[in-house]
C-alpha cells in the first residue's frame, strides 16, 4: 500500500506523489490479481491435509533444490516438502522436476506471471509465485500448519521449524519498519492455519511504504496480531570470507538455517564482480553442506 497521507511532504503533494503512488499500487494489484485468476489451478494434494508443509519457491537453481531437499529429508521430521517452481527457463524447470520426482517430493509449476521480464521485479514474481501457492496448494488441501522457504536456505542440524507456531500464529524472520509495522520475510515464514483470524493473505511487495515481498501481509493479517501471536525466528549474518566486506555479499542464519542469500548481494554492482562474489558464495555453501555428517 501506499505511506499514509500524513507521510508524504509539501513538496511530494505539489508535485502529485500520493496520487501516482496509488495509481502504481492499484495497477500492480490489478494486474497481479488478473492473472492469479486467470491461473487459478487447485492442486490436489491429499497427503497434505491436516499436516505440517513446507513449501518452497524454486526458480532457475536446480542445484540448490537437490542440496535443500537432501537436507530437509535429513534434519526435518514430521513435515512434508513441496516445490513450487517459479523457473523461466525451461530447462531449469525439467530438471527441477526430474529432482523432485526422483525425490517423491510433490511438484507444482507455477504459472507464468506478468513480473519476469526483468530481474529488478523479481521480488513481485516471488510474490506472485507465493500467493498462487497459497491459493492453490495450501488453501486447497488445508494443511495444518504451512511454512514458505527460499530454495537457497538449508537446515544444518536437526530440527523443526514448527516448534516456534506451539504458542504461536505465525512464526518466522520478522523484517520491521521504525513505525513498528513489521512482516515476515516469506522466504522463512510461517502460518498455524487453525489461529489465523483470515486466511486472505497477500504476499506482494509493499515498496511504495518501504516493505519488499510479503509486506502487504501487514494489512491483510499482521497488523491484527498481538505479540503473542508472533514467535520471531534467531537471526545473525555472517561473513562469506574474510576478505569480502558484508556489505558486498554475506550470509545468513536464520533459527540455525543457512541461507545463500543470493540477493543481498545488490544487483547493481558490477557484473564481474557480483559473479565473483555469487561463485564464492555458492562454493561456500556447497563446501559446507558436503562437510556435514550423513
Amino acid at each position: 500500500m501506499p505511506r499514509a497521507l500524513s507521510k508524504y511532504t509539501i513538496r511530494e503533494w505539489f508535485r502529485l506523489r500520493p496520487l501516482v503512488d496509488r495509481k502504481n499500487h492499484a495497477r500492480y494489484q490489478v494486474r497481479e490479481q488478473i492473472a492469479l485468476a486467470k491461473h487459478a489451478s487447485p492442486m490436489r494434494f491429499p497427503h497434505l491435509r491436516s499436516q505440517n508443509v513446507l513449501i518452497t519457491i524454486s526458480f532457475n537453481d536446480p542445484q540448490v533444490i537437490e542440496w535443500q531437499i537432501k537436507m530437509i529429508a535429513r534434519n526435518v521430521s514430521g513435515a512434508i516438502q513441496v516445490v513450487a517452481d517459479n523457473s523461466t527457463n525451461l530447462a531449469a524447470r525439467d530438471a527441477i522436476r526430474d529432482i523432485c520426482s526422483a525425490a517423491g517430493v510433490a511438484f507444482a509449476a507455477v504459472p507464468a506471471n506478468p513480473w519476469t521480464r526483468r530481474e529488478q521485479d523479481g521480488g513481485k514474481s516471488h510474490g506472485y509465485a507465493l500467493n498462487w501457492a497459497w491459493r492453490n496448494v495450501v488453501l486447497a488441501n488445508r494443511p495444518s500448519m504451512a511454512g514458505f522457504l527460499d530454495h537457497d536456505i538449508f537446515p544444518t542440524a536437526t530440527t523443526n521449524p514448527f516448534r516456534m507456531l506451539d504458542r504461536a500464529a505465525v512464526a518466522g524472520l520478522v523484517r520491521k519498519a521504525p513505525d513498528e509495522r513489521w512482516y515476515l520475510w516469506p522466504g522463512f515464514a510461517f502460518f498455524n492455519l487453525g489461529r489465523l483470524p483470515t486466511d486472505r493473505l497477500n504476499f506482494g511487495r509493499d515498496w511504495l511504504d518501504g516493505f519488499d515481498t510479503g509486506g502487504l501481509n501487514w494489512h491483510c493479517l499482521y497488523r491484527a496480531l498481538g505479540n503473542e501471536d508472533l514467535c520471531a525466528a534467531d537471526y545473525e549474518r555472517t561473513a562469506v570470507a574474510a576478505d569480502v566486506a558484508m556489505d558486498e555479499a554475506l550470509f545468513e542464519r536464520i533459527d540455525g538455517w543457512l541461507h545463500e542469500s543470493r540477493f543481498t548481494t545488490d544487483i547493481d554492482m558490477a557484473p564481474a564482480r557480483r559473479q565473483q562474489l555469487l561463485e564464492l558464495k555458492r562454493r561456500s555453501v556447497l563446501h559446507t553442506l558436503m562437510a556435514l555428517p550423513a
